[in-house]
Order: C-alpha cells, then structure tokens, then sequence
C-alpha cells in the first residue's frame, strides 16, 4: 500500500482547502449559507470525500500510469457534494409531509402545535418599498436574494473571477391578501432561479446598479474603479406561488398572523448558525411554487438526486480502479 502518497495527496487538497477559504471567503460563506453546514460539518463531509476519492493511490494507483483515473476520482468526489445535497434536505422533505397546509386566510395560531405549511403568491407592497421585493442588480421581483459579486481580476499571466462580496437581501411579505406575515431573513430556500450579468465599471451603469455598489463599501464605486464585474443573484420569484413552513404566532392585529421560524435542520443543516434573528433561531423555509409543486421538489431532491450521487460515489470509485494499477487487494 502507498500510504505515504496517499497521506500527501489527501494532505494536499486539505492545503488548497484552507487556501480557498482564506483566498476566496465571499464563495465559501456562500456555500456554507446555501447549505446550511457549519465549519466543523463541512470539513467533516470534505475530509471524507478526499479520503474516499485517493483510495485508488493507497491501493497502488499513481498518476504515470493513466491519468483518467483521476477523472473517475472527480466524479466520486461531485458525489459527495450532491450527497450532501441530498441529505440537507431529508428534514425538510419530512416537515413537508408531516406538517399540514393550510390556505393562508386559514391559518391560524390556536392549538397544540403552530408548525404549518401555506403557500400563495406573495402580495408587494405598493407605498414605495417597491425596490426591496427586487433582486439587487438586475430587478427581478423578488422576496429573498442571495447574490455573490466576481471582480475579474489578473493572477499572473492568468485573468480569473474573485469573489469579493456576498450576501442577502430579503423583505417581508404577505400570503392571503396579507392574512399571513414573514419575517424576512436568512431563510432556508429551496429551488430559487438564477440571473447572472455582467457590469462594466467604465462604462454606463444603470442606477439601480449604481445605487446599490455606492450602498456597500466593499465593492467598487461605479465611475472611480474600472474593469468588470460579474453578479449572480439566486432568487425566489415574488409574482410566483411559494411555499412557507414554519411556525405560526400571533400578531397584534386581529386576523394576522406571522411566520417566524422554523425547526432546525437536524440530520446535517445548522441553519441557526447563519440566522439573523437575535435569538439565533432557524428562519422560515421557502420552497418555490404551490403545495404539490413543493412537494414534488422536495422528494425529487432527497430520492433522486440521493440515488444519483450514491452512483457518482460508487461508480466513480469503480472507474478509478478499472482505469488504474490500484488493486482492491491492496487494500486488505
């Protein structure tokens, strides 16, 4: 067995791990936030797949032979990620079958257990807080935002995208002609669309876009910087049905109700360490689209992509052996 170079090349990626975290921070809060892992959570699965995607080079693998094996290792290694995927959702994917729905004029905060599910669309207010039911950059009617700004940048000889700024824009909204309130936040979504666009600091920059680059220090000011920036914005449509679960509480207005939080995501999730309530409480879920629409997500995320990434896993490991010297008898 080659301990030795499957110690260094295990060792190696943990390396380059620490290095993208301190090179590229923005990408890796990002990731953490969307996935709702912690620190501790995420290098746990991390160390893992490295240690599941080299076992070829402890079995005798080495990269004179034939380098496809490392693509076999690839895929193993998108497996995990996907399994992660997959099992982020699993609590989700049961609250949404055990909880009930109820249509949001019928929500209520009476009895035993105020964990429910309601969906609608949203209704946007029109007393001139129009902008912050829009995404940031590009105005697509929006409840919750998740966006991420790239900066293209020289490396030596090389032009790459850095992350140099991330975060979330989300407001309050209604359900059922504003008989349901959530509060916005950090929410826990689920099958948001996505915008990417391009920003030319030299050039003409709505202002919209200049508005919201003045609003934050981090980012370059439009006119004073030059180059391009490239922004990705993940967003829960406000003109569509959304699906909201979590828990229901009174408000001081008779006939309303607000939906606060949310049961923690406990099988891998530890979205409370990235809530922005003061009480550090998982926020509400948002699941695009009606009821069924929500539970068909919902399931297709934990069985589908579950099976898939169980295949990338093991599949991919086959094909790092087939395509290697490693020898499954090395092992023993």
């Amino acid at each position: 067995m080659n301990v030795l170079g499957y110690v260094g090349f295990v060792s190696l990626f943990i390396v380059l791990g620490v290095g993208v975290k301190w090179f590229d921070p923005a990408a890796v809060s990002q990731i953490s936030r969307r996935m709702g892992l912690s620190r501790t959570k995420g290098w746990s699965i991390g160390i893992v797949a490295l240690l599941w995607m080299f076992l070829p080079v402890l079995a005798g693998a080495e990269l004179g032979d034939n380098e496809l094996w490392v693509a076999g290792a690839a895929v193993a290694g998108a497996g995990f990620y996907l399994a992660t995927i997959a099992a982020g959702s699993i609590d989700e994917h049961r609250l949404l079958q055990r909880v009930p729905h109820v249509a949001p004029e019928a929500v209520s905060s009476d009895g035993p257990d105020t964990l429910v599910a309601t969906s609608g669309v949203p209704k946007v207010p029109t007393d001139g807080n129009e902008d912050e039911f829009r995404t940031p950059f590009t105005g697509h009617p929006s409840i919750h935002t998740d966006w991420i700004v790239q900066r293209r940048e020289q490396l030596g000889v090389r032009t790459v995208w850095r992350n140099v700024a991330e975060g979330v824009r989300s407001a309050e909204f209604t359900l059922g002609d504003g008989a349901v309130r959530v509060t916005p936040g950090q929410h826990r979504v689920f099958t948001s669309r996505h915008s990417t666009t391009a920003v030319e600091l030299d050039g003409d920059i709505d202002e919209r876009t200049a508005s919201f680059l003045r609003e934050h220090p981090e980012l370059p000011s439009p006119g004073v910087s030059d180059g391009r920036l490239k922004v990705t914005e993940q967003y829960v449509p406000a003109d569509e049905p959304v699906t909201v679960l979590g828990h229901v509480e009174q408000t001081r207005e008779p006939g309303v109700v607000r939906i606060d939080g949310a049961p923690i995501d406990a099988l891998l999730g530890t979205h409370a360490n990235h809530s922005a309530s003061p009480e550090g409480e998982a926020e509400a879920i948002l699941i695009r689209g009606g009821i069924e629409s929500a539970r068909r997500t919902m399931h297709k995320r934990v069985y589908w992509l579950g099976t898939v990434s169980v295949g990338m896993i093991l599949g991919g490991q086959l094909a790092s052996f087939w395509l290697s010297s490693a020898s499954f008898g090395a092992l023993l």
